[in-house]
C-alpha cells in the first residue's frame, strides 16, 4: 500500500479544502447545449460515506480534477470504496504515460481489476474479457481463484515466482478443431524475421525453450517444420561454439534417436593437415570388441537390450581423439536441474575411416598372399612333375631324406655317375628362391642337413653337376 501513496494520497490530501461551488456563468459563445455548467480549476469531490476524506474500510468518496503539489501536478479521477480505490490519470512529470491503477490494502479480499464488455445500456450483466490480479498476473477470459493450473480462461498471462510468463489454455475444447495454446505469426519483408525469440540468462542452469507434451496416442515436445524453399532450410537448427575439451553440444538427446538420413561436413576446403591413415590394421587389432548391457541410471534413458561396441576408456588409450568427457544435467519433469552425471563418450563415426584403412591394408596383404600362393602352386606343379619323373639319370641318384618330415636333422644318400666325384646338393623354397648349397664329395655317400641351418617349411633339394639340375625331391622341416 505504501508504494502507491505518492500518486493516490495526493488526491485525498486537502480534500477538505476542495471547492464545493461553481465559478462563472454559462459560456454563451459556444453553441447552445454544449456548456451548461462551469467549474473553477482545481479538485472536484463528492462524499458518499465518511467522516472526512480518508482511506478506511468504510470510506466512500470520489474526486476528479487537478491537484498541484510541490513537485508535480496530478490530473485524474479517484473512486474510493471501502479500503479500495480505482485511479485514472497522469502526472505532469510523466505526461506521456497515463495510468489506470487499482489500489487495495494488500489483503486477501482485495480482488482483481476487471475489464468487462456489455451489449446493453440497461442490463446489469456483463462479460469479463480480462482480469489483473493483485499479484501482477493478467488473465484474458475468466479467472478462477486458486486454480492457476486449472483455469477456465481461454488464455492467461501469469507472473509468479516460478514462471515469468504463463499462457494457459484449459477446458475441454471441441474435438473437431486443432487447438493451439498460442499462435504467433510474423509477416515481414526485411532480411531476417524471428517468430519467437527466447533468451534465458543468469543463475546456474538456463533453458531457452522447454517443450512438454502428453498425448493418448503420440506426444511431441518440440516439433519443427520448414518448407523446402530458398538456398537453405532447416526444421530445427542448433548452433553452439565447439569446444572439444568441454561437455558442449549443439544437440543432445537422452534416449534413442531415429534419423532418416545423416550427413556431415567432409569437403576438403573445410579441412587442413590431411594425412593418410597408416598402420590402421595394427591399431585395430588392439581393440577389444565386447557385448554388454547398460546399467539403469536415473536421468538417463539408456537402452536395456543387449549392446555391441567398445569401452570408451580402452579406446582412449589407442584413439584418445575419438573420446570425450560428458557432464549431463539431470532434469525433473518440469525441466529443473536436480543433479548431474559424468561419463566418457565415444565417437563411433570416427572409427569408420580407421576401419576402412585397415581393410585396405588387409586387402593389400591378402593380394600379396594370393600372388605368392598362385606362384607356389605353379612352381609346385612343375617341381612335383620333376620329382616324380626323375629316377636315376645316367648313373646319378639321390634318395628321399630320412627322416621326412624332421625337426632336428636328416640324411640324404647320393650316387654320382661313374668317374664323377664332385657335385652339389642345392636347397630351394617352394617359390624357387635359393636357400643353401652342400658339397658332395666322392662317387657316393651321405649328406646331413640340420633344421637350424634352413628353418621350418617345405623345401626342394636338387642334385646339381656342373650347374645342371639332374634330380630333385621334396622335404619338410617341422
Amino acid at each position: 500500500m505504501k508504494k502507491h501513496l505518492l500518486f493516490f494520497s495526493l488526491f485525498g490530501c486537502s480534500l477538505a479544502f476542495g471547492q464545493n461551488f461553481s465559478q462563472g456563468a454559462v459560456n454563451t459563445s459556444l453553441p447552445p447545449g454544449n456548456e451548461v455548467f462551469k467549474f473553477a480549476p482545481g479538485l472536484i469531490t463528492q462524499e458518499q460515506s465518511l467522516t472526512g476524506f480518508g482511506f478506511g474500510v468504510n470510506d466512500r468518496w470520489l474526486s476528479f480534477g487537478q491537484i498541484a503539489t510541490n513537485s508535480q501536478t496530478l490530473y485524474g479521477n479517484r473512486f474510493q470504496f471501502n479500503g479500495r480505490a480505482l485511479i485514472t490519470g497522469y502526472s505532469s512529470l510523466t505526461p506521456n504515460n497515463p495510468r489506470i491503477e487499482w489500489v487495495h490494502n494488500g489483503g486477501t479480499t482485495a480482488g482483481n481489476l476487471q475489464f468487462r464488455v456489455s451489449n446493453s445500456f440497461t442490463s446489469t450483466s456483463s462479460t469479463i474479457v480480462a482480469e489483473m490480479t493483485p499479484q501482477g498476473n493478467t488473465y484474458f477470459g475468466k479467472y478462477v481463484p486458486g486454480l492457476f493450473n486449472l483455469l477456465s480462461a481461454k488464455a492467461a498471462i501469469g507472473f509468479n515466482q516460478d514462471c515469468g510468463l504463463d499462457v494457459v489454455s484449459t477446458g475441454q475444447l471441441p474435438s473437431n478443431i486443432n487447438p493451439i495454446a498460442a499462435n504467433i505469426q510474423l509477416d515481414f519483408s526485411g532480411n531476417t524475421g524471428l517468430g519467437v525469440s527466447s533468451y534465458a540468462f543468469g543463475g546456474e542452469n538456463a533453458i531457452g525453450v522447454f517443450g512438454k507434451a502428453g498425448g493418448l496416442e503420440s506426444s511431441i515436445g518440440v516439433f519443427g517444420r520448414s518448407p523446402s524453399s530458398g538456398a537453405f532450410s532447416a526444421a530445427v537448427f542448433g548452433d553452439l561454439p565447439n569446444n572439444i575439451t568441454g561437455s558442449y553440444w549443439s544437440g543432445y538427446f537422452n534416449g534413442d534417436v531415429f534419423i532418416m538420413g545423416m550427413y556431415g561436413p567432409s569437403d576438403s576446403k573445410l579441412k587442413n593437415n590431411i594425412t593418410k591413415e597408416t598402420s590402421a590394421l595394427e591399431k585395430i587389432l588392439l581393440l577389444n570388441p565386447v557385448s554388454y548391457n547398460y546399467n539403469k541410471v536415473d536421468g538417463m534413458s539408456l537402452p536395456q537390450t543387449l549392446q555391441h561396441g567398445f569401452i570408451s576408456q580402452e579406446i582412449a588409450d589407442i584413439f584418445p581423439e575419438l573420446t570425450k568427457d560428458v557432464i549431463q544435467p539431470i532434469f525433473d519433469e518440469n525441466g529443473k536441474v536436480t543433479s548431474e552425471i559424468s561419463f566418457k563418450s565415444l565417437n563411433y563415426t570416427g572409427l569408420i575411416s580407421i576401419l576402412t584403412a585397415s581393410i585396405q591394408e588387409l586387402n593389400t596383404e591378402l593380394t600379396r598372399v594370393r600372388q605368392d600362393l598362385d606362384e607356389y602352386k605353379a612352381n609346385d606343379a612343375v617341381r612335383g612333375q620333376i620329382i616324380h619323373n626323375t629316377p636315376a639319370v645316367n648313373g646319378y641318384s639321390i634318395e628321399q631324406n630320412v627322416p621326412n618330415p624332421f625337426s632336428d636333422r636328416t640324411s640324404i644318400r647320393f650316387q654320382l655317375a661313374p668317374g664323377v666325384e664332385l657335385a652339389t646338393l642345392s636347397i630351394f623354397n617352394l617359390n624357387g628362391a635359393f636357400v643353401r648349397d652342400y658339397q658332395l664329395v666322392g662317387n657316393s655317400g651321405e649328406v646331413e642337413i640340420l633344421a637350424s641351418e634352413i628353418g621350418k617349411g617345405m623345401y626342394i633339394y636338387s642334385l646339381n653337376q656342373n650347374g645342371q639340375e639332374i634330380i630333385s625331391k621334396r622335404m619338410i622341416i617341422k
